[in-house]
């Protein structure tokens, strides 16, 4: 597993400005091979678009990275945190000609956690604008703004708004037509680079053109020094548990403590 070292700085200023850092080559062989392995055993039908939650619940390679790969150390040291808790994994698969795009979104808004989360998207297979790239508005974790969370179909594709006249809740800019109006980056990534974002980062994806190549990618998200329980935000129940009480560090056994600096 890679480790920060010298550039870990550069990299926290990065984040904290952006929102966003790529991270070359994190995994190594054993470690890439395992999550693809991982993935295989999952993808049991072809689906043009799929994602799994919580592959880590299950015995097998996505626990066994989740808890000891030293994913946890990296997102530590990337935060400036003494600890990080594991919030969830989740695997995407975008199959060729899966052409519809993931719409803009930020994640936080889903969950029920108050302060800061990161999370890890580690790409399994070459990863281009042409296969599914995903695309970021460097900056806008600091606008201040909580999104709309809204369901999907199975491709991905906006379906409708959940709670839409809740007023705790912003309306998001239409990037995607007004593209030329703001700042969009996205990275080609190899198979075991890493994508580290915020929880309030707006970012989307692109859609497969391709008709050979498959997109796999691994995201962990994880709660980092003053995350707590927030029982009242989010649309996620599943990710609501019962042994804590609001203002609760996010850590409990269904959250468990990944990494603790000595």
């Amino acid at each position: 597993m890679h480790t920060l070292k010298k550039e870990v700085h550069d990299l926290r200023e990065d984040y904290n400005e952006n929102g966003v850092v790529v991270i070359k080559n994190v995994l190594n062989n054993y470690w890439l091979e395992v999550l693809q392995e991982a993935i295989e055993i999952q993808v049991q039908e072809k689906k043009r678009y799929f994602d799994n939650r919580n592959m880590r619940m299950q015995s097998g390679g996505f626990r066994d990275f989740c808890l000891n790969s030293g994913i946890g150390k990296i997102v530590a040291e990337l935060a400036n945190s003494r600890r990080t808790s594991l919030v969830f994994d989740q695997m995407f698969v975008k199959e060729v000609g899966t052409k519809t795009r993931t719409g803009w979104h930020t994640d936080q808004p889903y969950w029920p956690i108050d302060g800061p989360i990161m999370t890890t998207w580690i790409a399994l297979d070459h990863v281009d604008d042409e296969n599914g790239a995903l695309e970021f508005i460097p900056g806008s974790h600091n606008w201040g703004k909580k999104y709309h969370p809204f369901l999907t179909d199975q491709l991905g594709a906006f379906v409708k708004y959940i709670k839409p006249d809740d007023p705790q809740y912003d309306e998001m800019p239409d990037f995607e037509t007004n593209r030329d109006k703001y700042e969009i980056k996205s990275w080609s990534l190899g198979p075991g680079d890493m994508l580290a974002f915020d929880g309030f980062i707006a970012h989307s994806a692109k859609g497969n053109q391709t008709a050979t190549r498959r997109r796999r990618g691994y995201a962990v998200r994880f709660a980092t020094d003053g995350a707590t329980y927030d029982p009242s935000q989010g649309v996620a129940d599943w990710l609501k548990d019962d042994t804590l009480e609001p203002g609760d560090p996010f850590e409990s056994e269904k959250f468990p403590l990944v990494y603790s600096k000595a």
